[in-house]
């Protein structure tokens, strides 16, 4: 039965031990487990397609592959994620707000490829060991969809639901030979009627990627696309109008996101 989460949990009859443990066995996994099983959890679409068959008599590596790429294609099949969204203020405060704008609707093609109409994805067995993909769907009232595309070092997420959108990524980077990371953002918020009441990007820079101390050389700037204002997390009282220097640093990290999702994720997914 499904757990009500991610994962999918065995109930009464149980799995005969020596198949578990073969559907283990073909991803490398010994009891407990890994990323596909967990004390006879499933926790992934092959792996449960990979127990599936086997307990029907008719695993084969090339039926799962089939089974787990047409699976996927009917996921990722859903006009929630086959287009990005519309911003819902343009920002025409200055030059240098324009110019932000722009780089965010790049910034949003990459965060969700589905939506990128230039983009010519591969089928989804082809990229699925190299990243993984996760996705969520509810329709109707209170609906949401999430979606996040992962690496080792890299990861992008989707979400659009009724309380607002956001686009985000966490990438690794190393400056002076320290290792850092950039989390971006891009989002509105909805109001209690519905109608989007903000829109705002925002970038959290750590200079050491394993050090929750502040350092000098950190960065947490937020940036409102509505009212051009800027300010730090929590500090919104404070804000003031954002600065030439303020969206130059906005966009050159965002440049790097793009850059960085872009080999680390998109390059894995689509036909050069």
């Amino acid at each position: 039965m499904h757990s009500g989460s991610y994962y999918i949990v065995q109930r009464e009859k149980r799995v005969p031990k020596e198949i578990m443990n073969r559907a283990m066995a073909e991803f490398g996994e010994k009891h407990p487990g890994g990323k596909n099983f967990w004390w006879g959890e499933t926790h992934s679409i092959k792996g449960i397609l990979t127990l599936a068959t086997m307990l029907d008599g008719k695993y084969s590596r090339e039926l799962v592959d089939e089974l787990t790429n047409t699976t996927y294609k009917k996921l990722l099949d859903c006009s929630s994620i086959q287009s990005n969204v519309d911003f819902p203020f343009h920002s025409t405060h200055s030059s240098k707000m324009v110019k932000l704008y722009n780089v965010l609707a790049e910034y949003s093609n990459i965060v969700n490829p589905f939506g990128n109409k230039e983009f010519n994805l591969k089928e989804p067995i082809q990229y699925l060991d190299a990243v993984e993909v996760t996705l969520a769907l509810k329709e109707g009232r209170n609906h949401y969809t999430r979606l996040t595309l992962s690496t080792n070092s890299s990861e992008a997420a989707f979400v659009d639901d009724e309380k607002g959108w956001f686009y985000d990524t966490i990438v690794l980077i190393q400056r002076n030979r320290t290792n850092g990371y950039i989390n971006m953002g891009h989002y509105y918020s909805n109001g209690s009627d519905g109608r989007p009441v903000d829109e705002v990007v925002r970038l959290k820079y750590k200079v050491n990627k394993d050090n929750y101390d502040n350092h000098p050389n950190d960065i947490d700037l937020r940036i409102s696309l509505k009212t051009g204002l800027a300010w730090q997390t929590y500090k919104e009282k404070q804000a003031e109008l954002a600065t030439d220097e303020q969206i130059n640093v906005m966009i050159t990290h965002l440049n790097i996101c793009i850059k960085k999702i872009g080999n680390k994720i998109i390059r894995k997914m689509i036909n050069l």
